[in-house]
């Protein structure tokens, strides 16, 4: 990771820079895409900002903050920076073809009910990147406004991993998470 630092109006102080190195090496164990970052500290009319900016592969993000204290204002930048970094990695890498929570979901494989269910037979998921993401309530909500005879597949947000919704002999929603068929 290239850190540049650039420091305006102000002498930039070794503190303030090991400071700033010791705070930003946090966010490389976010992400290890991390390409370069410029931090740009600014004081004037007696306000401390701060810019800093990341960029690596498929990733640009800014943050910016001001306050009384370098330090401080700086300190809120990481943090935004830690914010947005994880919320990136949550919608670019965790997708339910990868292993989440240890359990390893793959597409084109047969599911069966994990738990004891009216849901008897197995079901063939065949793209586990076209299933809905939902929680159970929804998906419960979902399933019973379309009417549907069989069963619905999902990716449970709640449990990360697959789930059905199906209906039961009384003709109640049920939902089930699934399991793979070894």
């Amino acid at each position: 990771m290239n850190i540049e630092i650039s420091a305006r109006h102000f002498e930039l102080t070794d503190s303030l820079k090991e400071h700033v190195d010791e705070k930003l090496s946090v966010l490389d164990k976010f992400y290890d895409g991390i390409d370069d970052v410029h931090v740009i500290l600014e004081l004037s009319s007696g306000m401390s900002r701060s810019h800093v900016q990341l960029r690596g592969d498929r990733l640009r993000l800014d943050s910016r903050s001001k306050g009384h204290d370098m330090y401080f204002s700086f300190d809120d930048c990481v943090s935004s920076l830690e914010r947005q970094l994880k919320k990136f990695k949550e919608t670019h890498h965790n997708h339910p073809r990868r292993e989440i929570n240890g359990k390893k979901l793959v597409s084109g494989a047969w599911y069966i009910a994990a738990e004891p269910s009216e849901l008897a037979h197995p079901v063939l998921l065949e793209d586990a990147a076209e299933l809905k993401k939902l929680s159970t309530n929804d998906a419960m909500t979902e399933f019973e406004v379309s009417g549907a005879d069989d069963n619905m597949i999902f990716f449970n947000t709640e449990t990360d991993s697959f789930s059905a919704a199906y209906r039961t002999s009384s003709g109640a929603t049920q939902v089930v998470e699934l399991t793979r068929k070894e």
